[in-house]
């Protein structure tokens, strides 16, 4: 059977967003123009790969086989779209490298850009920072070689479920694309150097029962924010969400109020002996991690050398 490429991309999209509009904006076609490549699709197929109801749309146990499939032939076709355009022009394809804006100062991200600039000098390069959710999608659709991300991996149904009731999800990503584990953090709590809590070098659980402790937004995701929520209802701990909930202005707010807080430890989380210290919750071993990524339609030759380098750099393998 012969397929269609833009009908896969269609499929593809739909299996990613399970929502029409949404994947008829990310392939920018119509609705009604997109609806008829689903239903093409499947007639061309002879198997429904869509369960549509009123309010949601889910894949059919067939469309579940047929999305990795799908991925690795559209991966194919552009890395023999990529090789023509090379023998035709002789061009060198740009890499297009995402992270997230808030892992500006992290040293791993410094070191992975600073040895890829040394080694392939003058090479097409293009780092775009951005908001987690947006990279996610660009990741997807190709139109960004790898990211820098951080968090904790989900599978794809998951993540495409809370998108759709927290589309600014950020510390989660779909654990389906292609990773490099940089570094593990362990999510700890930011202490004030004054409270008794800070003698302790690990805090018992019956330790937290009252205590006031700022936690993350529902931005953080379920992955992230779910054992921590657990941990504190469990431990008799009072959550207080800040006006301002993520990761860095968490740790500020614990610092301005004297209080605990939450501290994923990506973000200048103090050196011990300063005015906050971090510590670890006997038994809780949560952690986030920071991970490069790359997309389900694989990498041009450009992208698999920083891939290589990253490997080799932080002595990881695929």
């Amino acid at each position: 059977m012969d397929f269609d490429l833009k009908s896969l991309r269609c499929f593809l999209a739909l299996a990613d967003e399970l929502n029409f509009s949404r994947a008829a904006a990310r392939v920018n076609l119509t609705q009604p123009a997109f609806s008829s490549q689903i239903r093409g699709l499947e007639q061309r197929l002879g198997f429904s790969l869509f369960e549509r109801t009123t309010r949601q749309v889910g894949l059919t146990r067939q469309g579940e086989r047929l999305v990795p499939a799908a991925r690795r032939l559209l991966a194919d076709a552009a890395t023999l779209q990529e090789r023509v355009a090379e023998m035709r022009g002789g061009r060198t394809r740009r890499l297009a490298f995402g992270a997230a804006f808030y892992t500006l100062d992290i040293p791993e991200r410094v070191r992975l850009i600073e040895a890829f600039q040394a080694e392939q000098a003058g090479a097409p390069f293009e780092v775009t920072t951005a908001w987690q959710h947006e990279l996610v999608p660009q990741l997807d659709q190709g139109r960004i070689d790898m990211a820098l991300l951080i968090g904790a991996p989900v599978p794809r149904a998951d993540y495409v479920r809370e998108r759709a009731t927290r589309p600014m999800l950020e510390t989660a990503f779909p654990e389906d694309l292609p990773r490099l584990v940089l570094r593990r953090e362990p999510v700890r709590l930011l202490i004030p150097a004054e409270s008794p809590l800070a003698w302790r070098r690990t805090l018992p659980r019956e330790a937290l029962d009252g205590v006031r402790v700022a936690v993350l937004g529902d931005s953080h995701g379920e992955a992230v924010n779910g054992p921590i929520r657990r941990l504190l209802e469990m431990a008799g701990a009072q959550a207080v969400a800040p006006p301002e909930s993520h990761a860095i202005a968490v740790e500020r707010y614990g610092r301005q109020f004297r209080m605990p807080a939450i501290s994923l430890g990506w973000f200048g989380a103090p050196e011990a002996g300063g005015d906050m210290v971090r510590r670890e919750i006997a038994g809780f071993e949560h952690a986030t991690e920071l991970a490069l990524v790359h997309g389900p339609l694989g990498l041009s030759a450009e992208a698999q050398g920083l891939w290589r380098q990253a490997q080799d750099i932080f002595d990881t393998a695929s």
